[in-house]
């Protein structure tokens, strides 16, 4: 292993620093980092049907049954399947809040025969969330300010997740208002949690959580055999990571293209573009021994860049390697700034590569009336957090933390946008599919091997009963009992 810094002096200032990690093939090995086979040991069979290439054909009834269980479910089904322990779902719960909301007609005891009395609590707190989001539409910001007060003297985060819910909302609701009404100022430090800090210094317990929560494995999984299927008779390869790193599909892909027998591999390039805050060299070592244990000739490359600032120059692309792009959370976090997302895609697309695996958060939350935002993102984050709160228990720090980034990303934007025009809109599948039209941009057919993968790895989840699949096109649908949470797509330029 040969680290070396590019740091000297650049020719332009928008050249990233780069950090190189470098494995020549056939050096010997004086230590192996336990941490990668910790994971390979995990998946088991599942890394085995990556590197070997010989998938299974799926059973077509199975796949179907898969698909099908993706689709979304009416009220009716989700209070017959929606309940955990007896209890009613987060999600559940809000839409019959939604529904008692809209339906001056319906009575009390259609909506709430046979509930307890704790889910009857949380009914009627998510109702009044809806009351005051509704009564701050229509500038009645006293009576909403009265109500959210209410809901958070009563309502007790600590007790569940629902209660979680409802006190993020109101909390943030009620905040909203004070600026409106003047008494607090716009200017005030808001305190954000800086994510990519986060999620590194949780670096442990994230891959815990990737093991435990099924769409982390399905997205990665899936996305990896993507890759593998479109660079099948590449012999020198360069993959290009763009978003949040975690790091374990590194490790499978290596592993898979390690152990190719059909067509071996002459060298591996990972290029991940990481802010000057992301903590990668560590990564970097554990990956670059790893590579000197299966006896693979490896690059690993961290280039420090904002992803709207990306350049073809940067990735020192060599001829002959086969390019692929793996993108996640890219795409939303940039669509409050067209030009920036332009600027990123028309990058990407310069690179030229055989395969782009986009993953990203699969929710339309865009040019609504604030109440119609509100309602929308309160569904999603409560599918969310249900997700949360079944795969990793109500005492996991991990899932406390994963709570507060994943309400800072999708409900912190949408409570403090002023207008349209600085909101974060998070949009679906069918939306980036008409906007890669306009650069060109071919939506690709996921491969049989890599849908089977999904099935496999779905049907041998402990969530799996929960967790949902389903196709939009040609792209796949991660979701919680029924509500779309994440997109998979493949693209070609």
């Amino acid at each position: 292993m040969v680290p070396h810094s590019s740091e000297e002096e650049p020719l332009e200032d928008k050249r990233p620093r780069t950090v190189s990690y470098l494995v020549e093939a056939k050096e010997e090995c004086p230590h192996v980092l336990w941490e990668p086979f910790d994971i390979l040991n995990k998946y088991g069979s599942k890394t085995k049907r990556l590197r070997s290439g010989e998938t299974s054909e799926p059973n077509k009834q199975e796949t179907e049954s898969t698909a099908s269980n993706g689709k979304q479910l009416d009220l009716s089904l989700e209070m017959k399947g929606g309940a955990s322990n007896g209890k009613l779902t987060a999600t559940t719960i809000m839409r019959m809040a939604g529904m008692k909301s809209n339906a001056a007609t319906m009575g009390d005891q259609e909506l709430e025969s046979g509930l307890t009395q704790e889910t009857s609590k949380h009914l009627l707190l998510a109702m009044c969330l809806l009351d005051a989001a509704d009564k701050f539409t229509c500038q009645q910001y006293d009576l909403a300010e009265n109500l959210l007060i209410n809901v958070l003297k009563v309502s007790d985060p600590a007790h569940n997740h629902v209660q979680r819910v409802v006190t993020f909302f109101a909390r943030n609701l009620l905040e909203k208002i004070e600026t409106e009404t003047g008494k607090i100022d716009l200017e005030r430090e808001v305190g954000y949690l800086n994510l990519e800090e986060a999620v590194m210094d949780l670096k442990v317990s994230m891959r815990e959580v990737e093991q435990k929560l099924s769409m982390c494995q399905i997205t990665h999984f899936t996305g990896v055999q993507t890759i593998l299927d479109s660079v099948a008779s590449a012999k020198k390869i360069h993959f290009i990571d763009i978003g949040v790193k975690i790091g374990s599909h590194w490790i499978v892909l290596m592993d898979a293209l390690a152990n190719r027998k059909n067509c071996p591999i002459e060298q591996l390039k990972i290029s991940a573009v990481a802010t000057s805050r992301d903590k990668l060299d560590e990564t970097g070592k554990v990956l670059s021994s790893f590579a000197k244990s299966m006896n693979l000739k490896f690059t690993f490359r961290i280039l420090n860049s904002e992803i709207d600032e990306l350049r073809r120059d940067m990735f020192e692309l060599e001829a002959g390697e086969a390019v692929a792009v793996y993108m996640e959370f890219c795409l939303q976090s940039l669509s409050d700034s067209p030009k920036k997302l332009e600027s990123l895609v028309r990058e990407v697309k310069n690179l030229n590569p055989c395969v782009t695996v986009v993953s990203d958060v699969e929710a339309d939350i865009r040019g609504w009336t604030f109440i119609g935002r509100f309602y929308e993102t309160l569904l999603l984050c409560s599918a969310m957090f249900d997700c949360l709160e079944d795969c990793l228990g109500g005492d996991s720090d991990c899932r406390k933390i994963i709570e507060k980034l994943y309400f800072q990303e999708i409900i912190k934007p949408m409570m403090s946008a002023v207008d349209d025009n600085n909101l974060k809109h998070h949009l679906k599948i069918d939306f980036w599919r008409g906007y890669f039209a306009r650069f060109d941009v071919v939506e690709m057919e996921l491969s049989q091997s890599s849908m089977y993968q999904a099935s496999f790895l779905l049907r041998e989840s402990d969530s799996r009963r929960a967790c949902t699949l389903s196709m939009n096109g040609k792209s796949m649908l991660l979701g919680w009992k029924g509500t779309p949470l994440r997109s998979l797509s493949a693209w070609k330029f």
